[in-house]
């Protein structure tokens, strides 16, 4: 009864340990997506700004 009990807090404990993990990727993977979003926003707006300072 004991054992068993052991091996569920130790199952729950890898399972929430994972469950970090998983969580971790998917923050980390958006902020990368966010970030790529950002730049290529950014390389738009400066590419536009340097087309609009040439015609001056």
């Amino acid at each position: 009864m004991i054992e068993d009990k052991n091996d569920t807090s130790k199952n729950l404990v890898k399972a929430l340990q994972a469950l970090k993990q998983a969580q971790q990727r998917v923050a980390n993977k958006k902020k990368k997506q966010k970030e790529k979003k950002r730049k290529a926003e950014n390389h738009h707006k400066y590419i536009m700004a340097s087309h609009l300072m040439e015609r001056c």
